[in-house]
């Protein structure tokens, strides 16, 4: 341990004497619980939902409150198993500054967290002093500096981050029992998306989504051919209309491949919300999906998938392992130190793609029934920002 750190971990210590003397903890039992969510990228925040759930289902005479901002609110505006969603600045940028904003939003709607949590992603010292300041609560959860916490948790590599933030869930109670991911969207997401699907599948064809960009930083990309091969039989041979998504910087690029499918297809790239997007794969047939946000949204509202996924990360961690309507393609496992800067998911085949979509479409039949039955399943008709000011 360098000298840095036994520095730090020394004012810790200091620190938590100092609150044990100054700042009585409240009950242990009986209390609101507040979960602190600022890693934001599009995976992280769906595999939270599970524990939301979990503990709203144990407690459902709680208060769940989740202070977050940005992704965050819009993936959780419309959840029915929180109570509470609050914005606050970043945390990561400056916890008393969030702290200060997260303790006026607390007090004007008389929530008293009992517990404060922080999942799998939200490993971060500045998370951790954010809870300290924020509540006298009992932390727990994640967190790079466990002495700052009562009930700390070491993050478990051999399973998946769903489960883990189950672990994170269990210390309110809940049932560490899996429970699947749930994106939830309202009557005006359902609109908006219906309107987009008529303009760009006009006959009413079966539709399929294809996600073809990442957010980048990560080798996971396919090549533009073989996603040509696979977007023309999903139009010529399956009779579907192909829809791109993606934010609006990857219009270029989405582009790029629509063209190499002989002009196959209609982007709505950065024409649609988070929640518009999860409207729109439900009310979709198919997916077709590399590993990245937009899948993990997908699966939240369980239309069929076909997944493009990589072979140096171990797939337990994030991929929809052991459901019956996914299909996931990878090749054998690679070290990723020696993969080269050119690769791009080499060892996975248009063939073996078509051959996955097929069998989906067989096992999984586009039907007016299923599109229905998603749809009811993740509408709400709840929404934490319509009265957030209030």
């Amino acid at each position: 341990m360098s000298l840095k750190e036994i520095s730090i971990r020394s004012s810790i210590r200091l620190l938590v004497s100092a609150e044990n003397l100054l700042r009585p903890l409240r009950s242990k039992t009986g209390d609101d619980v507040l979960i602190l969510e600022y890693m934001l990228p599009l995976g992280c925040c769906v595999h939270l939902t599970p524990a939301y759930e979990a503990i709203k289902r144990r407690h459902p005479e709680r208060t769940i409150a989740v202070a977050t901002r940005g992704l965050g609110l819009a993936l959780l505006r419309y959840n029915p198993f929180l109570d509470h969603l609050i914005e606050t600045p970043d945390a990561l940028a400056s916890p008393r500054t969030a702290a200060r904003s997260l303790q006026a939003s607390l007090t004007s709607r008389g929530i008293r967290p009992g517990l404060i949590l922080t999942g799998a992603s939200d490993q971060r010292s500045s998370i951790a002093v954010t809870a300290m300041l924020a509540s006298p609560a009992r932390r727990g959860g994640f967190t790079t500096y466990p002495d700052l916490y009562h009930r700390p948790l070491t993050y478990d590599l051999s399973t998946s981050q769903i489960a883990n933030n189950l672990r994170m869930a269990s210390i309110a109670g809940a049932s560490s029992e899996h429970l699947e991911p749930r994106v939830f969207f309202s009557t005006d997401d359902v609109t908006a998306a219906r309107s987009l699907i008529q303009e760009v599948n006009p006959q009413g064809r079966p539709t399929i989504v294809f996600v073809t960009q990442t957010s980048g930083g990560q080798l996971t990309g396919w090549h533009t051919d073989r996603f040509a091969q696979v977007i023309r039989h999903a139009h010529e041979k399956l009779g579907c209309a192909v829809v791109y998504v993606g934010i609006e910087k990857d219009r270029p690029a989405i582009e790029a491949i629509r063209s190499a499918a002989a002009g196959v297809g209609s982007s709505v790239a950065g024409r649609t919300s988070v929640t518009q997007v999860a409207a729109l794969l439900a009310m979709s047939d198919a997916v077709v999906s590399l590993d990245t946000g937009t899948l993990h949204v997908g699966r939240a509202v369980q239309t069929p998938l076909v997944v493009l996924g990589p072979s140096w990360q171990a797939p337990t961690e994030w991929l929809p392992l052991g459901l019956p309507w996914t299909r996931i393609l990878r090749g054998k496992d690679i070290d990723r130190k020696t993969i080269p800067k050119s690769y791009q998911l080499d060892e996975i085949e248009a063939s073996a793609v078509v051959a996955a979509l097929d069998e989906l479409f067989s096992a999984y039949p586009p039907s007016q029934e299923s599109r229905d039955q998603r749809v009811a399943r993740s509408l709400s008709a709840v929404d934490h920002l319509a009265h957030s000011k209030h």
